[in-house]
C-alpha cells in the first residue's frame, strides 16, 4: 500500500498517527510489514515504533518482533458538547452506585468508550477501557442496542447480532428479535441487560439527548457474579437522574420507564 500521509510541518506526528491507524485493526505486524505498508524507511520507523512503545501506545512481542496497537485512533461524530459536565456525572454515578460508569459516543466502527470512572476500592474491575468499541454488528447488549437505535449508519441491517442466552453462554439472535429490541431502545431510550457476560458483568444504559439531538450513551457496568442477581432499583434511579441532568437543561430523559427485553 502506498503511503497516503500528507505533507506536514510535524512529520513524526503524522507518521505516528498513520502507524496507529494501520495497527488499529488489532493485527500484529513486524517492522518489515509496517515498512511495506507505508513505504517509509525502516530506520525512521524503528525510532518511531520505539517511541510509541515507550509511550505505551504500541506493544512488541519479543519472540515474533511484531508490534500491536495498545491505543486506537477512532474518529468521533458527536459528544464534545458535554465535555465539561461528563466527568462530574461519571464521578457522581460511581459514588452513588459503586459501579463503573461509562460514556459512549458513535464512531465509524461502533460505539466507543471515550470516558469512564470506576470505584477505586472495587475488588473486581470491569475490563472495558477507554477506546473499547462496541461494533455496529455483534453482541447486542444494552449499549449496542441504544447505539443501533440512535446512531447506527443507515446501511447497517439488523442481521448478524447475537446475545447471551444464559450467564456467559452466547446464542444467536434472530433478525426479528434484534429488530424488536432496537425498536424498544428507540422508543424508551433505556436498556438494561438481563443476562451477564462471561466476566459476570452486565450493563444498563440510556441515551443522552440535547436540543433534540442524541449525543451519546451513559452506562453503568456492574459485576454481579455468575448467577446475575437483580440490580438494586437505586442504581437505575441514579443513572436516570444523571441522564436527565445531561439532557436538555436538566429536563426529562427519553420517554419510557419500563424496559422489556426479548432474549429469544
Amino acid at each position: 500500500m502506498k503511503s497516503t500521509a500528507p505533507s506536514s510541518s510535524a512529520p513524526a506526528l503524522t507518521r505516528g498517527i498513520a502507524v496507529l491507524r494501520l495497527l488499529g485493526d488489532a493485527r500484529a505486524r513486524t517492522l518489515e510489514e509496517i515498512a511495506r505498508a507505508t513505504r517509509w524507511p525502516k530506520s525512521s520507523l524503528l525510532r518511531l515504533c520505539r517511541d510509541l512503545t515507550a509511550l505505551g501506545l504500541l506493544g512488541r512481542d519479543e519472540a515474533s518482533r511484531a508490534y500491536t496497537a495498545r491505543a486506537r485512533i477512532v474518529p468521533l461524530h458527536t459528544g464534545g458538547e458535554l465535555s465539561g459536565e461528563l466527568d462530574a456525572a461519571l464521578e457522581r454515578l460511581v459514588e452513588a452506585t459503586g459501579r463503573t460508569a461509562e460514556w459512549y459516543v458513535p464512531s465509524e466502527t461502533g460505539m466507543v468508550i471515550v470516558r469512564r470512572a470506576e470505584p477505586q476500592t472495587a475488588e473486581v474491575r470491569v475490563i472495558a477501557r477507554v477506546g473499547f468499541v462496541r461494533a455496529w454488528r455483534g453482541e447486542l447488549d444494552a449499549v449496542a442496542a441504544l447505539g443501533a437505535a440512535w446512531f447506527r449508519p443507515r446501511e447497517h441491517s439488523t442481521a448478524g447480532y447475537w446475545t447471551y442466552v444464559r450467564p456467559g453462554v452466547r446464542g444467536a439472535l434472530p433478525v426479528r428479535s434484534a429488530a424488536g429490541k432496537i425498536a424498544r431502545a428507540r422508543e424508551t431510550g433505556f436498556v438494561a441487560d438481563e443476562v451477564v457476560n462471561p466476566h459476570s458483568v452486565r450493563r444498563q444504559a440510556g441515551v443522552v439527548i440535547r436540543e433534540g439531538r442524541p449525543l451519546g450513551v451513559l452506562a453503568l457496568a456492574e459485576h454481579v457474579g455468575p448467577r446475575g442477581r437483580a440490580s438494586a432499583p437505586a442504581v437505575r434511579a441514579a443513572l436516570e437522574n444523571e441522564i436527565r441532568k445531561l439532557s436538555d437543561g436538566g429536563g426529562s430523559a427519553p420517554r419510557g420507564t419500563t424496559v422489556r427485553e426479548d432474549r429469544s
